[in-house]
């Protein structure tokens, strides 16, 4: 039998990438709206909600190790729900593995909690009627810094790479509407967000299953024409869906920040045409060589797979060729993880995990080198950082410095930080900063 408190309250642990992100803020908005409040500890609340990744076997792994946390950590009386793609995953399975999981709902249902929450009983109260007035799409509740948002422009996934669960944990895709998405971005910028971040599971294609002509570098142009908001970034473009032309002149005319984040995966074209990605390495050499050359002070950021099925120590060393030759800012480096469900799970020439081990530490060795060269040509200009967070004593690295921020070569919480000294100001400012010194990812700067 469910609770009945007057003012149901709940609690959100979120794990997960930005897309994860906005979809539990949604749930928040929906909850509210409802008639619940949020507590300000797990320990106070009726019900506890978890958002789950479980994209790779190790984000799987972390889901399933914060279930059994909380379930152990959980009042008597309190309602646990479990959200998102571990749920669309493995759904047959979670609940005879998890008795203290109240409530399964996979990613694609997850705004439907209260309702679920209703029509079991589990926690009586919430208020259908107003939520099925709700038309609003601004986020009320926000988990990131109030001065940073995601824009989610679409959903789901059509590529079919045959490494990649996505698909098959959101569907295909799904883009929304032009109209929806401007009004939700000059919501966010009236209410004092500084950066938006533009995420999708493959932000290059929004707009393809639409009856329309209008193409993402269409609509960056329309949220640029509206919003208030002084940086506009872009996340997760697929290399095969970018039109150069367009997001030239868009970075040319700071429509948008001139940083990019473009995952390759890898640059042996055998590999790539194995993974489905639909480019090889003469495509990616043409593309990066037009950007850079157009684009001044492009900030690129990339992901890379080592270890994929097959993968020879020469298109290994293929790869490191190519990251030494484009030296690009930011790479992040993942091994190759068989998921059940993709068409790779099943390929030849599984790599061991030691020698996934050894290459994907061969390729952070480098790549910290290039960082450390790119930081080091930083030192002693000034540049425009976002102040993302005010620290206490135990926080600070050195002596004098009182905040983090970024400049705009830096993503939140994906790349470094610029730890601040100076002249104190408030959290979500732009401010000028001298930098100091360098690390190997991260910068010291003082507030002009």
């Amino acid at each position: 039998m469910g609770k009945s408190p007057d003012i149901p309250t709940f609690f959100f642990f979120n794990l997960g990438c930005p897309k994860n992100i906005v979809d539990a803020q949604r749930v928040v908005d929906r909850l509210v709206v409802a008639g619940f409040r949020e507590a300000l500890v797990a320990e106070e609340a009726d019900l506890i909600v978890l958002t789950t990744c479980a994209f790779i076997q190790a984000a799987e792994q972390e889901s399933v190790d914060e279930i059994l946390r909380i379930g152990e950590a959980k009042n008597e009386g309190q309602v646990f729900a479990v959200l998102g793609c571990l749920v669309s995953r493995e759904a047959d399975k979670l609940a005879g593995l998890f008795p203290e999981v109240d409530i399964f709902i996979p990613a694609a249902d997850m705004e439907k909690l209260p309702e679920r929450l209703a029509r079991e009983g589990l926690i009586t109260g919430p208020n259908l009627s107003d939520l099925a007035c709700q038309g609003e799409v601004i986020p009320k509740k926000l988990f990131t810094p109030p001065h940073l948002a995601y824009l989610k422009v679409a959903d789901g996934c059509s590529n079919n790479c045959t490494f990649c669960l996505i698909p098959k944990l959101r569907g295909s895709l799904i883009s929304r509407g032009k109209n929806e998405i401007i009004s939700e971005a000059l919501g966010l910028s009236e209410k004092g967000v500084r950066e938006l971040v533009v995420v999708a599971q493959d932000t290059g294609v929004w707009g393809r299953d639409l009856n329309s002509d209008r193409k993402l570098c269409d609509l960056l142009e329309d949220i640029s024409s509206v919003v208030n908001s002084e940086w506009i970034r872009l996340m997760y473009l697929h290399p095969a869906h970018i039109n150069i032309e367009k997001l030239v002149r868009l970075l040319s005319e700071g429509m948008i920040l001139p940083y990019l984040d473009i995952p390759i995966q890898h640059v042996s074209t055998r590999l790539l045409r194995e993974m489905g990605r639909g480019y090889g390495r003469d495509y990616l050499e043409r593309l990066f060589d037009r950007l850079r050359s157009r684009i001044d002070g492009l900030v690129i950021r990339t992901t890379v797979m080592v270890g994929f099925p097959g993968e020879t120590s020469e298109e290994f060393n293929e790869l490191i060729d190519f990251i030494e030759r484009y030296r690009l800012d930011h790479v992040g480096v993942f091994g190759f993880s068989p998921e059940e469900g993709t068409r790779a799970y099943n390929f030849d020439g599984m790599i061991g995990q030691e020698t996934i081990i050894k290459r994907r530490e061969m390729i952070t060795d480098i790549q910290m080198d290039i960082s450390t060269e790119h930081l080091a040509k930083r030192e002693g200009t000034v540049e425009k950082v976002l102040v993302d967070e005010i620290l206490d004593s135990s926080q600070r690295p050195a002596e004098g410095v009182w905040g983090e921020g970024r400049f705009y070569g830096q993503a939140y919480q994906i790349d470094g930080v610029v730890f601040l000294s100076g002249k104190r100001v408030e959290l979500g400012e732009l401010v000028i900063v001298f930098f100091k010194q360098k690390t190997a990812y991260d910068m010291f700067g003082s507030v002009r």
